[in-house]
């Protein structure tokens, strides 16, 4: 008895370790471009972007200007072409 409740145990420890300590590839990648770029976003136009408007639907040619001209990183929106 006193042998399954170890074995039990250190089986629901390793389980907790595997959730816990791994790591996803998408957000991998997300913390290596923070690393070699110094943050998280380029611009405070860039943050807003990201936080309210982030959607092919409601990306705008101002956005798409402004991601050019200020070198926005991350994740690429695929947008259909704005007229």
């Amino acid at each position: 008895m006193r042998r399954q409740v170890r074995v039990a145990f250190m089986l629901a420890a390793a389980a907790l370790f595997l959730v816990v300590s791994a790591c996803s590839a998408r957000t991998q990648f997300f913390l290596e471009e923070t690393r070699m770029n110094g943050a998280h976003f380029a611009t405070w136009q860039h943050v807003g972007y990201s936080l309210w408007r982030a959607t092919p639907e409601e990306t705008t040619k101002t956005d798409i200007q402004a991601a050019q001209q200020e070198k926005w990183w991350g994740e690429v929106i695929v947008v259909e072409p704005i007229l």
